[in-house]
């Protein structure tokens, strides 16, 4: 399964979900026969806007050989009391915002910023593309998974140039303004940075340098100026005063996140 790419679950307003929530649902249109697989494909796996910035392109196609239909949203990204949530916005919008995509075409879809100012902070949002069931599906025709993409989405501040535009190497990610406890299998991350901390590939290292790898892909993040937190499966062969290790943003190299305090 691609990254930002889910099993569809129901719609919610002022939802609330974890990490584990988004891998949770499968919304499956029941007719008798085998599983077939979307076709529905995302070009981008983030989206960043420049500060002043008013419109970003996401291309969605049709590897298929049906045509397809697929709803965008658009939510803000918060995270409160060590959960994350989403909420209806209209700071973005996608346009358009229904899109039918014929058999190996592609369609453009323009997301637009509604405020036109620079923001104070950096603000987080999730661009959520859902593959629409058909509403003319012949009796028989089999099972049909519809699959949510669920895209990182970014306003940066002044200044700040965005990942993908960057030609020169950058220095390691700042961590002076990050601290982390581990108490009872609870990883809680304070991020006092300006910008988001995306991490991946989390590693426990023991005392005796052992190395218990927790995740070898992207893990999570902890926004600009929040809290976050997961609960961890420690395995048995991970010894109490370790510490924890991670590749941050996209650093080239993994670095130890901070731990004020740890205890498994």
């Amino acid at each position: 399964m691609k990254a930002g790419m889910f099993p569809r679950r129901p719609a919610a307003t002022g939802r609330r979900f974890g990490s584990l929530a988004w891998l949770a649902a499968l919304l499956l249109t029941a007719f008798a026969g085998t599983a077939s697989a979307s076709s529905l494909q995302v070009s981008s796996t983030t989206v960043e806007f420049h500060a002043e910035q008013q419109a970003q392109a996401l291309w969605l196609s049709n590897s298929g050989d049906k045509p397809l239909h697929a709803q965008v949203r658009i939510e803000q990204w918060t995270q409160a009391n060590g959960t994350e949530q989403l909420t209806p916005t209209r700071d973005l919008v996608a346009s358009p915002a229904i899109v039918e995509i014929a058999p190996g075409q592609k369609q453009l879809v323009r997301l637009l910023r509604l405020q036109a100012s620079p923001p104070t902070g950096e603000l987080a949002y999730r661009v959520l593309v859902d593959e629409l069931p058909e509403t003319n599906a012949p009796a028989g025709a089999g099972l049909t998974l519809l699959l949510r993409y669920s895209i990182p989405t970014f306003v940066l501040l002044p200044g700040v140039t965005p990942f993908i535009e960057r030609t020169s190497p950058t220095p390691p990610t700042d961590l002076t303004k990050v601290s982390a406890t581990l108490h009872g299998g609870i990883l809680s991350i304070a991020n006092n940075n300006d910008s988001r901390l995306r991490i991946k590939q989390l590693v426990y290292v023991n005392p005796d340098g052992s190395r218990v790898v927790l995740n070898d892909g992207l893990f999570g993040y902890a926004l600009a100026g929040q809290r976050m937190q997961w609960r961890l499966a420690l395995p048995a062969s991970t010894q109490p005063g370790g510490s924890l290790r991670a590749m941050f943003n996209h650093d080239a190299q993994e670095q130890a996140l901070p731990l004020a305090s740890t205890s498994r």
